[in-house]
């Protein structure tokens, strides 16, 4: 008698088990296919033994970076800021006392850097993103 696992087993073996069958328009069973299905093309042989050359998709289909601005990067270092007291707040908890004051001192001062470094890494990005934008119709 087979157990409970093995008719299950059993069970989801056939449900993958497929046959290909092909009907007329009348609804009947065909032995072969039919003449008017295309053959499918030969696959190509590769001259060097690697796999073909995917064409991939170029960079300039990129979405433009917004301009740099300080209230976004003002806006992101606020988050940062919460994460941060957060974080500090877990990790200074000692015997059931947290450190809230240092927390918040520790996370305001990381906040108050964190907002010129975004600022400058979206300056550096989108001037970038300009400069390649800028050469492209040179190279076509």
């Amino acid at each position: 008698m087979a157990t409970r696992k093995q008719r299950k087993r059993s069970q989801k073996e056939r449900r993958h088990e497929y046959e290909t069958v092909w009907v007329d328009a009348e609804g009947n069973e065909l032995e072969e296919p039919p003449d008017d299905l295309v053959e499918p093309a030969p696959r190509q042989k590769r001259a060097n033994g690697q796999k073909p050359q995917q064409k991939r998709p170029q960079r300039s289909s990129r979405a433009a970076p917004l301009p740099p601005s300080w209230r976004r990067a003002a806006k992101r270092s606020l988050l940062l800021g919460g994460v941060i007291f957060v974080l500090f707040v877990m990790l200074s908890s000692k015997d059931g006392t947290n450190a809230y004051i240092s927390a918040f001192v520790l996370a305001l001062g990381y906040t108050a850097l964190f907002v010129p470094f975004t600022y400058y890494v979206d300056r550096f990005s989108y001037r970038r993103w300009e400069q390649k934008a800028a050469e492209q119709p040179r190279k076509r």
